[in-house]
């Protein structure tokens, strides 16, 4: 049975992978994007969505735009890390003037897919979680109508990479991170940033450099948009191995198999502390006495999901 997928995205370099390694894959169906402010501002972000669908020759799966900012205002971007454009600022000339931005709004879409699809669509949030927030406080059910959820974001140790203490997808909208673990109504899989340091559940650089080289279209799109990210990571951070955030959270969702070690956990979202804003507590101990919420993937088995990110690549 194909599975259907809305994925919400901040269209920088790691969703752009996410978005097409989904679109590799024969057993799933994206049957909408919808877009939020976070690296980029929506706006960029609808254009760097639609860019990426044009390079994997997708320009059928509708695109909407969503909040264009946090619940209650302001906001981050992460343009040091993804180019002022979100895709590395490798200047990548498309005509995608003829594709669109559908008219209605992101919420009311996820909303009206859900109800036309009970149980049957997967929802990939790779962004601030603003969009998926608003959806439920105008939908309180609408988390059991989800066939599941998985996030790319949160953290577990209290050592972020966008404040002193958060992830950048819960530190952009700290508030509507809390609405969703509060209020989904369905255990969400969440890919948390410790994941991603982690060595062993990363890539390493030798197999990156084989993996950008194939003879494809969407392998020279791929090795355009990476440049910046990869310069960070390998010049700048002098990090061992090469990591994707958001392309190993979409791996999770069409391979399970990729998933080493989860654990069920309660957690939730801190959002009065002047330097843990945003931050996401996990109850280890059982102290706040309260039923786990959430499935935390705690290992990603890297070796798995190599012949999938080989595969995206490839022009079929």
């Amino acid at each position: 049975m194909i599975r259907k997928l809305i994925i919400d995205v901040d269209t920088g370099v790691d969703d752009a992978q996410a978005i097409m390694l989904a679109l590799s894959c024969t057993e799933v169906e994206v049957v909408a994007i919808t877009c939020v402010s976070g690296n980029v501002h929506v706006d960029q972000v609808c254009t760097n969505t639609i860019k990426v669908l044009a390079a994997c020759g997708r320009l059928d799966i509708p695109v909407y735009r969503g909040a264009d900012k946090s619940l209650i205002g302001g906001g981050m971007e992460a343009t040091h890390y993804h180019g002022v454009d979100g895709l590395s600022d490798a200047g990548i000339e498309m005509d995608v003037s003829g594709t669109k931005v559908q008219k209605e709004h992101a919420v009311p879409a996820i909303i009206k897919l859900v109800n036309q699809y009970p149980e049957e669509i997967t929802l990939v949030a790779l962004a601030p979680l603003t969009n998926i927030a608003l959806a439920i406080r105008q939908d309180p059910g609408l988390g059991r109508k989800l066939a599941g959820v998985t996030i790319m974001g949160g953290n577990t140790q209290g050592v972020g990479n966008s404040t002193v203490c958060a992830e950048f997808n819960f530190a952009a909208d700290p508030d509507a991170a809390f609405v969703v673990l509060q209020e989904l109504n369905v255990r969400p899989t969440i890919l948390p940033w410790e994941v991603n340091l982690s060595g062993t559940s990363c890539q390493p650089w030798d197999w990156f450099d084989e993996w950008i080289k194939t003879d494809s279209e969407k392998a020279r799109f791929m090795k355009a948009i990476v440049q910046l990210p990869v310069h960070r990571q390998r010049v700048v951070g002098k990090m061992p191995f090469y990591r994707s955030c958001d392309l190993s959270a979409m791996a999770t969702v069409i391979d399970p198999e990729v998933i080493a070690e989860t654990q069920e956990v309660y957690a939730t979202v801190e959002l009065a502390g002047n330097y843990t804003r945003g931050m996401m507590v996990v109850d280890w101990n059982g102290r706040l006495g309260k039923s786990t919420n959430l499935t935390l993937v705690k290992e990603f088995n890297p070796g798995k999901a190599r012949p999938h990110f080989e595969r995206m690549l490839l022009d079929v």
